[in-house]
């Protein structure tokens, strides 16, 4: 009898402490959607990007934390939570070389985000297709980054976007390269999306065909005299031979190290200037004219107004 009154009593005991773990690990809107700007009008930084934002459906932000939360932990003790956008570098596909990454950036100041914003809704948005999800944007000021310079930067939730309070200073020729910058950095996943998959076989085959030993991407290029055969007679064997703009960004020994960064510098290229000033610089390399016409198919079916 007493052993029953006691398992009767340790089942009540179980039944209330399981109950009281369940109120202290309920999580209420613990997935919030943080990207979303909300308004704050007697913040002109804030305001301003709340009306983008309602244009736009882009959230901008000036800083990497975008807000805080109070929590409870399993053991039903406070503690706050900060939402900060993640700038890991976020694209898919086997990683060779050193993985892309922001090694250091510094915030703008608030008087530095209208002229941002002019920037983004002249240059950016009218070539930037409804099809195209931007998760977020921030705005800094330095930005150094391996693999993509200092202008641009695509994160897993965010865009970063540097050299925010010299846009006004900016000649064409640079205003031109930045805007090529950040465009790659918003369309690198659309034009890497699968249904582009032939296309970009054909684009990427360009350069694959002069290589038959190995892969030509992430070839030292003191090899390629060696390695590379089919060019035309006479013709030295370079990276701009066989269809690369040049080295990869990450070392001047090797010919882009992956695909997808053979499409990035691409991108910018073609989005940072008009056909005719890419042929300018191009028009005597049939191989990379040939990339580029495949580059200009896939933007074109995109709908990116290129130039």
């Amino acid at each position: 009898m007493n052993i029953n009154i006691y398992l009767f009593a340790f089942a009540l005991f179980a039944m209330a402490t399981s109950c009281r773990k369940e109120e202290e690990t309920v999580f209420p809107d613990y997935d919030k959607n943080w990207l979303v700007v909300e308004d704050n009008p007697n913040d002109p930084a804030i305001h301003a990007n709340y009306l983008f934002y309602k244009e736009t459906g882009i959230p901008v932000y000036f800083n990497d934390t975008i807000g805080s939360q109070q929590r409870k932990d399993v053991f039903g003790h406070e503690y706050t939570y900060y939402e900060v956008l993640s700038m890991n570098y976020s694209l898919g596909g086997v990683l060779v070389g050193a993985p892309p990454v922001v090694q250091s950036f510094t915030f703008c100041h608030e008087a530095d985000v209208p002229a941002a914003l002019a920037f983004l809704r002249e240059e950016i948005m009218p070539m930037l297709p409804a099809s195209v999800h931007v998760p977020s944007i921030l705005l800094v000021d330095t930005l150094n980054s391996l693999a993509f310079g200092k202008y641009a930067f695509k994160g897993f939730n965010t865009v970063v976007i540097g050299a925010v309070p010299r846009i006004l200073q900016m000649d064409a020729s640079t205003r031109a390269a930045y805007k090529g910058a950040i465009l790659r950095a918003l369309l690198t996943n659309a034009v890497l999306d699968d249904k582009y998959d032939n296309i970009l076989e054909k684009f990427y085959n360009t350069s694959r065909k002069y290589v038959t030993s190995r892969d030509a991407y992430n070839l030292y290029i003191y090899q390629m005299a060696s390695l590379v055969t089919g060019l035309p007679p006479g013709t030295t064997a370079t990276p701009q031979a066989i269809g690369f703009l040049g080295t990869d960004p990450r070392s001047n020994y090797y010919t882009p190290m992956s695909t997808w960064m053979d499409v990035c510098m691409y991108l910018e290229a073609a989005l940072g200037q008009s056909e005719e000033q890419f042929k300018q610089l191009y028009g005597n390399q049939t191989n990379i004219m040939t990339k580029y016409g495949y580059i200009r198919q896939i933007l074109d079916d995109l709908k990116v107004p290129v130039q």
